[in-house]
């Protein structure tokens, strides 16, 4: 793999769908999405992963995420800095208003894929990507950083996947360009399985 990839998660299809399966730790009712009443949270049974060495790029102009802005759907929200969990899984926010980066995926204004998650609601109603699924390529995502440096990105794709079909590998995987992946649940709930799909957004860097 090329250094310029920035950092890359678990090589393996298996390693990256356990890594995926995480971000079902959103809450849910026995309805289709959206929900219309406070949901319980839920998150299945996952394996543990062995985390593999990160490769670093050799891009020096570091940029680190502190607030997600996305105008068309009304969210600005705190970016909160995760790893892995316990199991080898990536962690979640710890509040279902913000949002978490990954941060074994790539910083932001490198080459390479950001990759943040967020809640579909909890147990007292909508979470931040509550209304991520309304999406649409062409709007403009904002990422600020805490000394005030913003980047923007314009969203190319909109899909949502059932969870034991998604190409993992090209959803967490390194990319050559500078993007940007939003990751939530969406689909129908289920207590013992959460959420059956996942929603993803990519969206690519602007260079101004």
């Amino acid at each position: 793999m090329e250094q310029v990839m920035s950092f890359v998660v678990n090589k393996t299809r298996n390693s990256f769908f356990l890594i995926f399966l995480i971000l079902a730790g959103c809450g849910g009712t026995e309805e289709s999405v959206p929900p219309s009443k406070p949901v319980e949270q839920a998150t299945p049974a996952i394996e543990p992963v062995t985390p593999e060495p990160v490769q670093e790029s050799r891009e020096t102009a570091s940029f680190i995420p502190a607030t997600l802005s996305i105008d068309a759907i009304d969210v600005k929200a705190k970016i909160e800095i995760v790893g892995k969990d316990k199991q080898g899984r990536m962690d979640v926010p710890k509040k279902t208003e913000q949002v978490a980066w990954y941060r074994y995926g790539a910083e932001a204004n490198q080459t390479g894929n950001v990759i943040l998650a967020g809640h579909l609601d909890d147990t007292d109603g909508p979470a931040v990507f509550y209304d991520l699924a309304k999406m649409k390529p062409g709007q403009k995502i904002e990422l600020q950083s805490k000394t005030g440096q913003t980047l923007s990105y314009v969203v190319t794709n909109v899909t949502s996947y059932p969870v034991d079909e998604a190409p993992v590998g090209s959803i967490f995987g390194a990319t050559v360009a500078k993007r940007l992946t939003l990751i939530s649940c969406i689909g129908t709930f289920t207590k013992s399985k959460g959420y059956d799909e996942r929603l993803v957004v990519t969206a690519d860097q602007i260079e101004e």
